[in-house]
């Protein structure tokens, strides 16, 4: 072969990687909805959704300091730049209001919000990946019910390229493992819990465990 068809051969494979990678990193958008009333859900749901809200600390790193709970804004330092956080009420215009439960289940799972855009791993979606579909959707019925706030968040301050969110999905390419809990059958039912809910929803290794 020569030197053409080799550059020829080159190029040919840089598109087909590319294109194979932005398929990878892109994400369809998913229909809006109407903001459910919050009578659609039954109580036993919205209690074990607040329960699983608490382990999971969601208040704490989704509320600014003075502000309305779960209402965003709380400023999240990293060794690259600040990230804040989300409104995850259920505004429809500033929060999850127009989430439908399916879309809020992407983001706990794959860090992709409703509209296709990748989340940052400061929103632990790689431990959250473990939740069960039961435990998520009652997740959703506490945050549908919450009061309404309308607040935006203040912009990331990211340098380039982390500011370009598609660069997220090879991060996730390379740490992200999309799968549900595993109970362990040498264990018996309250230590598989404990590790579930430690692994999980209170993503306590993200703290307590060395960064790899």
């Amino acid at each position: 072969m020569n030197f053409k068809g080799i550059a020829k051969l080159g190029c040919v494979v840089a598109f087909a990687g590319g294109a194979a990678a932005f398929l990878y990193a892109w994400h369809p958008a998913m229909p809006p909805i109407d903001p459910p009333p919050p009578r659609s859900f039954t109580s036993e749901i919205v209690a074990k959704g607040r329960s699983l809200a608490f382990l999971g600390d969601c208040r704490t790193c989704h509320t600014a300091q003075g502000g309305k709970p779960f209402a965003g804004g709380f400023a999240m330092p990293t060794p690259f730049g600040t990230i804040y956080s989300t409104n995850i009420t259920p505004d429809p215009e500033t929060g999850i209001g127009r989430w439908s439960s399916a879309a809020f289940i992407r983001a706990m799972r794959q860090g992709v919000d409703r509209e296709g855009r990748h989340l940052y791993p400061a929103f632990p979606y790689d431990h959250f990946s473990l939740t069960s579909d039961e435990d998520l959707n009652a997740l959703y019925a506490f945050f549908m019910t919450r009061e309404r706030v309308k607040a935006t968040a203040p912009p990331n301050a990211l340098p380039f390229p982390i500011n370009v969110r598609l660069v997220l999905a090879g991060w996730k390419l390379l740490f992200l493992r999309d799968r549900r809990f595993e109970p362990d059958p040498t264990k018996d039912a309250i230590w598989n819990r404990g590790k579930y809910l430690a692994e999980g929803l209170g993503h306590c290794g993200g703290c307590h465990s060395p960064a790899t």
